[in-house]
């Protein structure tokens, strides 16, 4: 980036700090100024571009917090680390604790590792597609075959219906530009807990963490994160008789999500009986859900 690009970029961000009425003089006017900038105040206190715009970061979040789209809430902040397609559960090592970077030990083979910034914009399936193609094995494939082994790796990690579910979106996205529709993410972690649950009832602590996956996760544009549910009888019933404590888990966490920012869509499994029926009906959900 030449100085003039540089320039432009700084008036550009002081426009933005004014429009939400804060005063920050940024304390460089160019690359070189950065630089001196930088080697004059080499005792770390601010040494980033993200330290010197901290409060016009801030101040943006503060007003996302505050905006809704539709009537609901929008997510703050940029996701990272999206472990999904997990056909088993990871274990997870912090590499990097201040700096947010995890390393899965075991079970790599059985889930996937995104790892890069999910903002505003989400993650459509062409961003999806290009970091697949950075994978063991994708290299030198032509993109036909990389998008049909990165479809066979994410329905590997589900049943039956949920396969029709990830199959019917990923022909409705096909049929209409696909590389712009947000990414359907399956069995996702929304929580992580490095015990397993009989290990947490051994140590008599119960429930830490509820419904630590997710069936689905579609990360849209304006921040928007839609859950996709697909429910057996095992989320309502316990040995063929209806349980209402299982049901009122289930809405409870529902609630605390959706508090969060997530919007969650739930499907039955006695719509997955007929698969015609239930791919008509599924193309007219997506269809509603991703209109302009």
């Amino acid at each position: 980036m030449d100085n003039s690009e540089t320039g432009a970029v700084i008036r550009c961000l002081k426009a933005v700090l004014r429009r939400l009425g804060i005063e920050f003089e940024v304390p460089f006017h160019d690359k070189q100024g950065y630089y001196s900038f930088r080697m004059e105040h080499s005792n770390g206190l601010i040494t980033d571009l993200t330290r010197v715009f901290a409060p016009a970061r801030a101040a943006l979040e503060r007003r996302e917090q505050t905006t809704f789209t539709g009537g609901l809430r929008g997510l703050r902040g940029e996701l990272r680390n999206l472990i999904f397609a997990a056909a088993q559960k990871p274990e997870i090592v912090w590499r990097d604790v201040a700096g947010g970077v995890i390393e899965i030990t075991k079970n790599k083979d059985h889930c996937l590792l995104y790892d890069r910034p999910v903002g505003a914009s989400g993650l459509t399936w062409s961003e999806l597609s290009k970091w697949w193609h950075l994978q063991d094995g994708m290299y030198g494939m032509s993109e036909h075959l990389r998008l049909q082994a990165l479809l066979k790796r994410l329905r590997g990690s589900l049943n039956t219906p949920e396969q029709l579910l990830l199959d019917t979106y990923w022909d409705h996205a096909m049929q209409r530009g696909f590389g712009d529709f947000p990414a359907l993410l399956p069995q996702v972690y929304l929580h992580y807990d490095p015990l397993a649950q009989h290990q947490r009832n051994q140590r008599a602590e119960g429930k830490v963490l509820t419904r630590q996956r997710m069936d689905f996760l579609m990360l849209a544009s304006g921040g928007r994160r839609y859950v996709l549910e697909l429910d057996g009888k095992e989320h309502y019933s316990r040995d063929g008789k209806a349980a209402p404590d299982l049901y009122a888990d289930m809405v409870r966490e529902d609630r605390r999500i959706r508090l969060q920012g997530y919007e969650v869509y739930r499907f039955g499994g006695a719509e997955f009986v007929d698969p015609q029926a239930a791919k008509l009906m599924l193309s007219g959900f997506f269809d509603q859900l991703l209109a302009p």
